[in-house]
């Protein structure tokens, strides 16, 4: 009778073991949302105190809380440093620089700090984007829809013309690839990404169903992807955005293998809210970081409807100069309405609120805030042309840290820390082991994110603060339960030696 109990016991004290071994990881894995896993990423960008490139501006942007206009100003300021610095810009560098400045509420066809390139979506057009590679080609698609621009008349291209052109340049396999007659995951889901606006358009959507079924059938079991010989964050965070933008679920049968895409881009996550490139990587990588976290946002989009990342305008951002409202005076009450013995400075203190908008449009000419303007805005709203006005880049090394896509940096999964052939900088670790806290939101950016703050309601994952709980309780019951194996195995150890 003594040896069944002692088995009983024993039998009790493993069970506990196995529940706070299992249960405890399983619990922290468990306490992070898509949402928390957003906040983390982009408040780990912004303890820097700045946006480093336009990928962590798009990102952020993207986010739950986006940068304070104090930070995005600042980041406006180095991009017109930069601008002011090259002669010549590639299409891609256009392409990307559109990106950014749209994603920091600037203005890229209206730049009048810069001395030279004052327009970059006319420059783009007029560019030799569509010989430039397929890279050009699908970052020229992305920046030329993040607005609705006006075409110059000496276009060298047109909308149409670059979509068959990307089209023209897809695998037999149904994938897109820098080269080669097989098609490579990461320039597959930036190759999905671009084309996904013209679906309408001819032989578009035959295309994509061709290469969203080529991205399954190419899936690992661990529900990510393998690019360049190697599985990594970067070619699951391009085949998330593909999958989002075509309407396709992450979380699906057609995308769950062993696992799905969601479950296994949480994997790369960092403890200090970043995310790392390789699985057995320690810490994490900017450039997997940023990848990862504007194509969470997109996931987010896509639970609530809300289209693609790079449509800023059913979808705009804060800008850095905001255009007044004028009042409709067919809706303005006549003066003669007033109630009688009414003090005319009851309704100049009520008008007093235009010339307060007005201060807070110029309140930040400290950083350089009259460095942006929007196409819209008033005269007195624009500023000088002179680029003395410009705030200079605060580090000298800030152009070698400027992202450059180009055809040798092709897939996003190049090796992190590297550059390409003509020595520029591609998206690099931009971590950083800085403690400097984060900048708070605008008041207005907070309002416009917050139709896509709460969306992980929309397909049932865990509400923030939910897994927390449910880690704590996994965390109380296997050690109550490792205590009480522990308490009767010496209790009954006791009696044996009596």
């Amino acid at each position: 009778m003594k040896n069944i109990k002692q088995k009983i016991l024993i039998i009790l004290a493993t069970l506990s073991l196995v529940i706070v071994f299992f249960a405890v990881p399983a619990g922290v894995f468990a306490a992070v949302t898509v949402d928390e896993a957003i906040d983390g990423g982009a408040s780990k960008i912004l303890s820097t105190g700045k946006l480093a490139d336009d990928w962590q501006s798009l990102g952020v942007a993207r986010s739950n809380t986006p940068a304070s206009k104090a930070v995005r100003q600042a980041r406006y300021n180095d991009i017109v440093a930069y601008l002011n610095q090259s002669d010549r810009l590639s299409a891609t560098d256009y392409e990307r620089t559109i990106i950014g400045v749209v994603s920091i509420g600037g203005d890229p066809t209206h730049i009048p700090e810069a001395t030279t390139h004052k327009n970059l979506v006319e420059e783009l057009y007029q560019s030799n984007a569509m010989n430039s590679g397929v890279n050009a080609i699908i970052y020229g698609l992305l920046a030329l829809q993040t607005k609705e621009y006006e075409v110059p008349e000496n276009a060298n291209f047109s909308i149409q013309e670059m979509v068959d052109k990307l089209l023209s340049l897809q695998k037999a396999d149904g994938g897109w690839a820098l080269g080669g007659a097989v098609g490579d995951v990461d320039m597959t889901g930036m190759a999905i990404t671009a084309l996904a606006k013209y679906k309408d358009m001819p032989g578009v959507s035959t295309a994509l169903d061709r290469s969203v079924a080529w991205l399954s059938s190419v899936q690992l079991k661990s529900g990510g992807f393998k690019g360049w010989s190697n599985e990594n964050s970067n070619s699951l965070s391009q085949a998330l955005m593909a999958i989002t933008l075509t309407g396709n679920d992450p979380k699906g049968a057609l995308f769950t293998k062993d696992s799905d895409m969601i479950t296994a881009l949480m994997t790369y996550r960092t403890a200090d809210g970043g995310f790392k490139w390789l699985p057995t990587d320690t810490q994490s990588n900017g450039m997997a970081l940023e990848q990862a976290l504007y194509a969470l946002t997109q996931y987010k989009f896509y639970l609530n409807g809300s289209g693609s990342i790079y449509d800023f305008v059913n979808n705009p951002v804060p800008q850095l100069i905001e255009t007044p409202v004028e009042p409709d005076p067919s809706t303005e009450e006549p003066s003669s309405s007033a109630e009688p013995g009414t003090d005319d400075s009851d309704s100049s203190d009520s008008n007093s609120s235009d010339s307060d908008s007005s201060d807070s449009n110029s309140s930040d000419s400290n950083s350089s805030d009259s460095n942006s303007s929007d196409s819209n805005s008033s005269d007195s709203n624009v500023s000088s042309e002179d680029s003395s006005t410009t705030t200079s880049i605060s580090d000298g090394s800030e152009e070698n840290t400027e992202e450059t896509i180009s055809d040798s940096e092709g897939s996003s999964n190049v090796e992190k820390n590297t550059t390409d052939s003509s020595g520029a900088g591609i998206i690099g670790d931009t971590d950083s082991s800085t403690t400097a806290p984060s900048k708070e939101a605008d008041e207005e950016a907070v309002q416009n994110t917050s139709n896509n703050a709460n969306s992980d309601n929309a397909k049932s994952l865990p509400s923030t603060g939910e897994a927390n709980d449910y880690m704590f309780l996994s965390v109380l019951l296997g050690a109550s339960m490792l205590l009480v194996g522990v308490f009767f195995l010496a209790k009954n150890k006791r009696k044996q030696n009596n």
